[in-house]
């Protein structure tokens, strides 16, 4: 028997009353003799078999009574964060915490930052804009173009020098400030002006030069190189060019159009790039939709995502960030040397990805309460089953392991959401953005039949109230 007791202090506080029976303390004493006869072994004694006065003696009884004193908040805790529906930022702060008495009920205090409850500025006329279902001609014919560069020749060019979008057989030694660095010569690489390989001011120096040319180029090295220590530094490149080549496009005719994919004809092309791209677009319609009203929907919160809570998400999305990584068989460091990233970068923008994602958690909660929505009890159960269903346990397994967690407020929050999300895609304005045109008027979705409404079988609890459940 378990039995809690809440009270609210300044701000989103409150002090939480936790009292175990008699019974759970003593199932408490005796499970922390199980785990330490498991893991000694008393001289004279089988593993697990000394009588608990030889252990006493052998560990010290204050130090047994700790352990259970520890294993009973960590149990209880969860518990009754959930009997009193609490949804909590961080962990608590327990403090002047005695032993367990064996025979005796056992109760204790904990300090605790709840989940607050903004408001939105406005929980009406949603408006946003997002990609079009189906693809634009110009998107079609964009994706024709980079197929046809994909095709394109290479033909040498005697008569003109280096334009910007050829490429050139070069030569070339590097200096930094006069000095040489590793790696700083280069012979006879066929270079492709234009896409970044090296700074936009060494494209400059190259351009004009013909085959058999040679000239210098110099520039300060601009903040973007790789080598955070060359940055402001002049760089000096020995250039030789051996040859000018430019790309030449195939003509797009049925030709082209049998080449790149066995088609009769460019039209035959057009259409099934059509048909495969609207396949694309509709697939990202509805997570397009979603994050668009996501993030209008937070511009509207009044108030700041709490710290820690930012913190913890930040640890989540880091922690999934490293799995990706592991499963595409990739370190940290290989990513960094890969991408060219640097470390800070990558935490600076899984930081602010992480508040901008608890601040629209907190706006469609907050979307939720305005809007009059309800968590049904059937709510509940349709959403431990998706949970159960991903985990391959019943529905019964997947509750008694997330009450014993004290995770139930969380499925909770996730009806809360999937709900406020589902009002703001039935209800929202959307207007759909087409490539290569002008964005059109904004379109009202079609009228949806109202969902019955379930009410819950329990009020929230008045806030400054005290509450006591059994």
């Amino acid at each position: 028997m378990l039995t809690t007791s809440f009270e609210r202090l300044e701000g989103t506080n409150v002090k939480l009353t936790v009292t175990a029976s008699a019974d759970e303390v003593d199932a408490a004493i005796s499970e922390a003799y199980t785990r330490l006869g498991a893991k000694v072994r008393v001289p004279g004694f089988r593993k697990g078999k000394a009588p608990r006065t030889v252990v006493d003696n052998y560990a010290g009884r204050d130090y047994i009574l700790a352990e259970a004193t520890e294993e009973l908040v960590n149990s209880t805790y969860p518990r009754a964060i959930d009997a009193e529906g609490l949804r909590t930022v961080d962990a608590p702060e327990i403090s002047d915490l005695e032993n367990v008495e064996a025979g005796a009920e056992f109760t204790y205090v904990a300090e605790i930052e709840l989940r607050p409850e903004f408001t939105l500025t406005s929980a009406d006329d949603f408006t946003v804009t997002v990609p079009a279902k189906t693809a634009s001609d110009a998107e079609i014919e964009a994706q024709i173009e980079v197929t046809r560069d994909r095709f394109a020749t290479l033909e040498p060019i005697s008569d003109r020098g280096i334009e910007a979008n050829d490429f050139a057989l070069i030569s070339f030694t590097g200096y930094v400030d006069g000095e040489p660095y590793e790696g700083n010569e280069v012979d006879k690489y066929l270079y492709e002006m234009g896409q970044g390989l090296m700074p936009a001011e060494f494209d400059a120096g190259v351009l004009g030069l013909a085959a058999g040319d040679s000239k210098r180029v110099e520039f300060a090295i601009p903040d973007t190189t790789s080598n955070p220590e060359f940055v402001g530094k002049t760089a000096q490149f020995d250039v030789v060019v051996h040859e000018v080549k430019a790309k030449v496009l195939p003509e797009l005719d049925d030709e082209f159009a049998s080449n790149v994919g066995g088609f009769d004809s460019m039209d035959e092309l057009r259409a099934d790039l059509r048909q495969r791209m609207d396949a694309q677009k509709l697939i990202a319609y509805d997570r397009d939709l979603e994050r668009a009203l996501r993030a209008e929907l937070a511009t509207r919160l009044e108030g700041e995502a709490p710290e820690a809570m930012i913190k913890q998400r930040t640890g989540t999305m880091m922690r999934d960030f490293v799995t990706m990584l592991e499963q595409r068989k990739m370190t940290m460091e290989q990513y960094f040397e890969a991408t060219g990233v640097a470390p800070q970068v990558v935490e600076s923008d899984i930081a602010a990805q992480a508040a901008q994602s608890v601040t629209e958690d907190l706006a469609l909660e907050a979307l939720f309460r305005a809007r009059g929505m309800e968590v049904a009890p059937a709510d509940v159960d349709a959403e431990l089953a998706d949970i159960a269903e991903g985990t391959e346990t019943s529905a019964e397994e997947a509750r008694a392991r997330w009450e014993e967690m004290g995770l139930m407020p969380v499925v909770v929050e996730q009806v809360m959401h999937r709900k406020a999300v589902e009002w703001l895609m039935d209800t929202a304005t959307v207007i759909e953005a087409v490539e290569g045109e002008d964005v059109p008027e904004a379109k009202k979705p079609a009228k949806k039949k109202a969902a019955k409404k379930t009410k819950t079988a329990k009020d929230a609890p008045v806030e400054g109230a005290e509450t006591t459940k059994e």
